[in-house]
């Protein structure tokens, strides 16, 4: 009868039999890892940590302090939701911003040097040589250009140039500085001061499309917990020096743009003012000319002798009458702002009693609509989706605004009507001081719309502050202190698994051939 029992003791003796193989095959799997680690260049760990800041943080509770006295919410400060994790993300892996930081670090500029069995990458004042460009040269290319040279004591430099763009060219035993003329521009070689002995270099300019896709990749941005405002932005890279001045340059890139659409937003609102406080100001520079030239004409005497022709009452309704003439003018204002086609993707003022919300909610889109724009073609479908609601929220706020207005009006017109019934004391004066007070009220409705728009642009200064930034940086880029890649450890365990895995095959191929010439 057949034994189909499996008998470990007999099988491991059988592979002990066999140590002509495994043996051989962990010597080898051992050298190789051993060679991999020798030559593969060590990687740090760079980390630096952040903390996102909300809207209303900052100068921006300061302009909430504003919106209290019910002047300061035409700037639009408030409102539009807090800070979304992903889209702050996006924002800092977005093209635009990563390409500034690659220019800055010289990413695209690749030079190594051979330390033994390892190549060494150099940054900046490590590279013994500048490579001089013409201009937008490094944002043109296309195709990768790789520059091996060779600088020996006498200071005579030569060079291979390889690149789809060209053949290859070659110089030889030329002094420095060595000028390179390619197809695709010249590349001036220059040894920087101070630098002694011979030495080699292999250069690589990489594509920034390329730089950047690797980027990205690499490029590690995460919350610190699942719910937290707290990032954590981490790279692993070749040169600390270069991996610090990275991850620096990417949280500096982000705060300056996030500064920039903030300043961009803010001088929208401060334009409209701007525009409005210019009209108004030629407006009471002729009035208070007028008033002056009618006092002088019918020589009438000091305001004072007025004063006692006006009760109390009407001067509250007054009041009442020139902050409602106000609040209409400044509807009317945004009213025509937002129906003006150059404005169609224009952000929208805030007014009180217009719809606040549906004004903060079109100003929401609107931001979406320039930050998807700085990723984005105006084709992509995402700002196509946001053009449609924008559209249609641009409706709703005109029905908002113009019903609003409408209860403005009615209101303005209980008002004259009480006005009229004061104004009936006034009538029983002359006619040059029923005129004369009629152009002081004219005089003192542009000056509280002048005064109201001034404080506008203060508020708009107090918005664009220099402190006004995006993220708190908590901790700079810094260095792990040991390297990261490669773990020798773990390369030795991979080697050991490897080494383990052929001789098993091995093993069991011979193992049953064996039992096949058996049978």
């Amino acid at each position: 009868m057949k034994d189909e029992n499996i008998h470990i003791g007999k099988l491991f003796g059988e592979i002990i039999k066999y140590w002509k193989v495994y043996i051989p095959v962990g010597i080898i799997c051992l050298i190789v890892a051993i060679v991999f680690i020798l030559v593969t260049p060590k990687e740090w760990g760079i980390t630096a940590r952040m903390q996102l800041r909300s809207e209303t943080e900052g100068m921006m509770s300061e302009l909430k302090m504003l919106k209290g006295s019910g002047l300061a919410s035409m700037l639009g400060g408030g409102g539009g939701g807090g800070v979304t994790t992903e889209d702050e993300i996006g924002i800092m892996l977005a093209r635009r911003n990563l390409s500034q930081v690659i220019a800055e670090t010289d990413m695209q500029l690749q030079t190594k040097r051979r330390v033994g069995w390892k190549k060494q990458s150099l940054y900046k004042k490590e590279v013994p040589v500048d490579y001089i460009f013409p201009t937008s040269f490094l944002d043109t290319l296309v195709y990768p250009i790789n520059i091996k040279l060779s600088v020996d004591a006498n200071k005579k430099a030569t060079a291979t140039l390889k690149s789809k763009y060209f053949k290859t060219i070659k110089i030889k035993n030329q002094p420095l500085p060595v000028v390179l003329n390619t197809s695709v521009g010249t590349i001036t070689i220059q040894e920087k001061e101070g630098v002694s002995g011979a030495y080699k270099l292999q250069t690589k300019l990489v594509p920034l499309q390329k730089v950047y896709e690797e980027l990205e990749k690499t490029l590690i941005i995460k919350p610190l917990e699942t719910i937290s405002d707290l990032m954590v932005v981490y790279i692993q890279w070749e040169n600390r020096e270069q991996g610090k001045d990275l991850i620096n340059a990417v949280m500096r890139v982000y705060n300056d743009y996030s500064r920039a659409v903030k300043t961009q937003e803010a001088e929208i609102n401060a334009d409209f003012v701007r525009e409005k406080l210019n009209g108004i100001s030629t407006e009471l520079t002729i009035l208070e000319e007028q008033i002056e030239q009618y006092k002088k004409v019918n020589e009438i005497p000091d305001l004072a002798i007025y004063g006692e022709a006006i009760m109390m009452g009407y001067e509250e309704v007054d009041k009442s009458l020139l902050e409602t003439q106000t609040n209409l003018r400044m509807m009317d204002y945004v009213l025509e702002y937002v129906k003006h086609p150059d404005n169609q993707y224009s952000a929208v003022p805030l007014i009180e009693g217009t719809g606040e919300k549906a004004i903060e909610i079109y100003n929401t889109l609107v931001l979406e609509r320039m930050r998807l724009l700085q990723t984005a073609e105006p084709s992509n479908p995402a700002v196509l989706l946001v053009n449609e609601q924008l559209a249609e929220q641009r409706k709703m706020l005109t029905e908002a605004i113009t019903t609003a207005r409408q209860g403005v009006v009615i209101a303005l017109s209980e008002l004259n009507k009480k006005n009229t019934q004061y104004n009936n004391i006034i009538y029983k004066l002359p006619t040059q001081e029923r005129e004369y007070i009629e152009l002081k009220r004219q005089q003192k409705l542009k000056e509280t719309m002048f005064m109201y728009l001034l404080q506008k642009l203060q508020e708009k200064e107090l918005a664009n502050a220099p402190d006004e930034l995006a993220a708190r940086i908590i901790d700079p880029a810094y260095s792990s202190a040991k390297h990261e890649f490669p773990k020798g450890l773990f390369v030795l365990i991979i080697a050991f698994v490897i080494a383990c895995a052929i001789s098993l095959s091995i093993i069991a191929v011979k193992m049953a051939g064996t039992v096949t010439k058996c049978e």
